[in-house]
């Protein structure tokens, strides 16, 4: 390709084109353009100034980078297979994400890994790596560690993944098609909208994966003569092993999911209305806005799940255990709460309950202004932009809690434990806090205005941007 200069290439760039393979820009000044998924494949970009260039998402495999100015340049998701960055200016640079190989040469001294950049080649360690919506496609991954790599509408057609570990990997929507997975380890993987059409699933392990309608298969394999999970409402999933599993949005309506595992789940959104649930495990799991109309949870353990909002009109939860779970906003109007515990529950004025149940006697805790709150274990308690002005909190332990944004304007805090606590732009003013423990806490943009902090452990405190007693912010 003949050489080009910035004027043409923005040009060119504007109208849509982005292939530019092969063009020689040797000395080009492409500094500070929008050059985005542009592909620059092989092409000649010695002494060429890209300083603060987006680049993100190029394609510069075998691209001649050899005394390029890339200082601020940003090339997230870029590829750089094959490329060379001998003697290239990198300084400021933002390599997340970006990939290279083995043949890719890089400044002396310089690391690619540290910068956050991804190397792609047989047996390299990519576990929990986020590679979501990447082009892979033919990439040679074989025996690499992917276990809970997010894999997110990534394209990995063609790609050798013959042993790799994708345990747990994040595969909703990925490209997989005519891909090798000979061999490879599937198992707990989420392959929601996934393309395995001629794939090579020999000897795959593909035990506790989850699917659903519109994942697409190789011809003649048929997932349910496997231990796969399909993913649909009415689902049968008795006693499936499912903890950890990302399943928000879902539709599990009507689904039997008795003494099954869903503990620490990302569950958010979820459709679980008329569900069975009978002896469940859902400790620990998020149900931000889930859908629970109908569900059998008897016996079902909920303990420190958070239920922000979601609905359980009509739920049975009888037997099942609530302690210390988040209950801010749940609709329990007409649930059954016979034997239920909800010790160390929290719940604010906009929880529901059935008519004439008091939660305070079944030990749960109003978190509103003006409560009293003296003395309780609310430790590691998610707080985040609660309203407690004028809250009796003196001697309470909430050690690592998340206070985010929490209004304690007025509040009592005597000789409470705040021990690592997050209190990122939280209002503190005009509170009691003589005796308190706030070592290591985050208070990071806090307001702290008329109060006595002369006898309040602050050892290893963070207060940036916190606005001090006499009205100055902190530096």
């Amino acid at each position: 390709m003949k050489d080009m200069d910035a004027d043409e290439i923005q040009l060119r760039y504007a109208k849509g084109e982005r292939d530019f393979s092969g063009a020689d820009l040797s000395r080009a000044s492409l500094s500070k353009l929008d050059l985005q998924q542009i592909s620059l494949w092989r092409a000649n970009l010695s002494k060429a100034d890209l300083s603060a260039t987006n680049l993100s998402g190029a394609d510069l495999v075998g691209a001649n980078l050899v005394d390029a100015n890339l200082t601020q340049a940003i090339l997230c998701g870029a590829n750089l297979g094959d490329a060379n960055l001998s003697r290239t200016l990198l300084s400021g640079a933002n390599l997340n994400s970006t990939l290279y190989n083995e043949d890719t040469k890089f400044p002396r001294h310089f690391d690619p890994e540290s910068a956050g950049a991804y190397k792609i080649a047989p047996q390299v360690l990519l576990a929990g790596a986020n590679l979501s919506g990447l082009d892979l496609s033919s990439a040679n991954l074989s025996g690499a560690n992917l276990n809970q790599a997010d894999l997110w509408k990534t394209s990995l057609k063609k790609a050798n993944l013959r042993e790799a570990n994708l345990t747990r990997a994040n595969l909703i929507g990925v490209d997989l098609s005519g891909a090798s997975l000979s061999k490879a380890s599937l198992r707990q993987s989420n392959l929601f909208r996934a393309d395995l059409r001629s794939c090579n699933l020999l000897e795959t392990d593909l035990k506790e994966a989850l699917y659903d309608e519109t994942t697409k298969f190789p011809q003649d394999f048929d997932p349910t003569e496997t231990e796969m999970y399909l993913i649909e409402p009415g689902a049968s999933l008795p006693e499936a092993s499912l903890s950890g599993a990302n399943l928000s949005g879902v539709d599990l309506s009507e689904a039997d999911l008795q003494e099954a595992d869903l503990s620490q789940g990302n569950l958010f959104g979820i459709d679980l209305s008329n569900a069975n649930l009978r002896g469940t495990k859902l400790s620990g799991s998020k149900l931000w806005e889930a859908q629970l109309s109908g569900a059998d949870l008897s016996e079902a353990d909920l303990n420190g799940a958070d239920l922000w909002l979601a609905v359980l009109k009509g739920a049975s939860l009888s037997g099942a255990s609530l302690r210390k779970a988040s209950l801010f906003g749940a609709d329990l109007s007409s649930a059954t709460l016979e034997g239920t515990s909800l010790k160390g529950a929290l719940y604010n004025e906009a929880t529901q309950f059935p008519e004439g149940f008091d939660p305070s006697e079944h030990g749960a805790y109003l978190i509103a202004s003006g409560v009293s709150l003296q003395g309780v274990s609310l430790r590691g308690a998610d707080l985040r932009g609660a309203s407690l002005k004028g809250a009796n909190l003196s001697k309470s332990d909430l050690s690592h809690s998340d206070l985010w944004g929490v209004s304690l304007e007025g509040a009592n805090l005597e000789g409470a434990n705040l021990l690592g606590a997050c209190l990122i732009d939280a209002k503190l003013n005009q509170a009691n806090l003589s005796g308190a423990n706030l070592h290591g806490a985050e208070l990071t943009g806090a307001t702290l205005k008329d109060i006595d902090l002369s006898e309040v452990d602050l050892t290893a405190a963070a207060l940036s941007g916190a606005i001090m007693p006499d009205g100055t912010i902190h530096h």
